[in-house]
C-alpha cells in the first residue's frame, strides 16, 4: 500500500500501472454508483485501497453483512475503479481530484472514463458522451454515440475531466438519460452497453434490467394501493 496525503484527504492504495481508470459517484439517478457496483460484481474486482478524509460524512457501507469504507478503489486486469457511496463534499472535490490525477500520473494510466446523467423529458438515445480532448472525442464518435455539444458536467466526474485534461490524460464522460433524480438501473444498463464497446468487455447488464423491473413493479403496486384507498376513504379536504 502507498499512502499519499493531500490537504483535505489521503489516498491509500496499491499501485496499478497502465490501466484505464473509471470513476463512479452518486450523482442524479445514481448512475455511477449503480454501474460501479455492477462492475465490482461482474468483473470480480479486488479492493486495492480507499480514499479517506475527515470531511467525509459519518458513514459505513454494508456489503454482504460487512462494513466497508464508503470510498473504495478496486482493480482487475487493466482496469481501476474509484467508487464512492456518497456525494463528494464540495470542499473536498478539488483536492481529491488532484490526488486521483496524481495517482494516475504516477501509474501511467491510459485514460479516465467517468459516469454522469442528463435529465430529459423523454428518453430517446439512452446514453450520450463528452470528452476532454480531440483524441477522446474521436473515439466516442466511432461508437456512434451522441455527443453533448454544450452544458455543464457537475460533481467529481466533471472536475476529473478538466484536471486530467491539464495533465494530458485523455478522458471521457458517459451520460445516462434519466427522467427523474431517483435511482435508475435501466439507465445505468444503457451506459453499460457503451462501456462494453469502449473496454472490449462483456459486462452483463441484465441484473440492472431485473432491478429496474422490480422497482417499476413496486411503484405500480404502490400507485394501485394509493388509488384504491382514494376510492374508499373520505377526502382529506373540502
Amino acid at each position: 500500500m502507498v499512502e499519499t496525503e493531500y490537504e483535505c484527504c489521503k489516498i491509500i492504495s496499491k499501485n496499478v500501472e497502465d490501466a484505464i481508470v473509471l470513476e463512479g459517484s452518486p450523482e442524479l439517478g445514481l448512475i455511477g454508483n449503480i454501474l460501479g457496483w455492477l462492475l465490482v460484481e461482474e468483473l470480480n474486482m479486488e479492493e486495492i485501497g480507499y480514499i479517506d478524509s475527515k470531511y467525509f460524512p459519518p458513514l459505513a457501507v454494508l456489503y454482504k453483512g460487512k462494513a466497508i469504507h464508503p470510498f473504495r478503489i478496486y482493480a482487475t486486469e487493466g482496469i481501476v475503479l474509484f467508487l464512492s457511496d456518497f456525494i463528494i463534499p464540495q470542499n473536498v472535490a478539488f483536492d481529491m481530484t488532484n490526488g486521483i490525477v496524481d495517482w494516475m500520473e504516477r501509474n501511467n494510466s491510459k485514460e479516465i472514463i467517468t459516469f454522469n446523467s442528463i435529465v430529459v423529458r423523454e428518453k430517446s438515445q439512452g446514453a450520450a458522451g463528452a470528452a476532454n480532448s480531440d483524441e477522446a472525442l474521436e473515439r466516442l464518435g466511432k461508437l456512434d454515440l451522441p455527443i453533448l455539444p454544450f452544458g455543464n458536467i457537475s460533481g467529481l466526474s466533471g472536475t476529473l475531466l478538466t484536471r486530467s485534461m491539464m495533465k494530458g490524460i485523455p478522458g471521457s464522460c458517459l451520460f445516462a438519460e434519466i427522467t427523474s433524480p431517483y435511482p435508475d438501473p435501466r439507465a445505468a444498463a444503457d451506459v453499460t452497453n457503451v462501456l462494453n464497446k469502449m473496454l472490449g468487455t462483456n459486462i452483463n447488464a441484465e441484473p440492472l434490467i431485473k432491478e429496474a423491473e422490480e422497482i417499476e413493479n413496486r411503484l405500480k403496486e404502490l400507485a394501485q394501493t394509493v388509488q384504491g384507498q382514494g376510492e374508499t376513504e373520505s377526502p382529506a379536504y373540502m
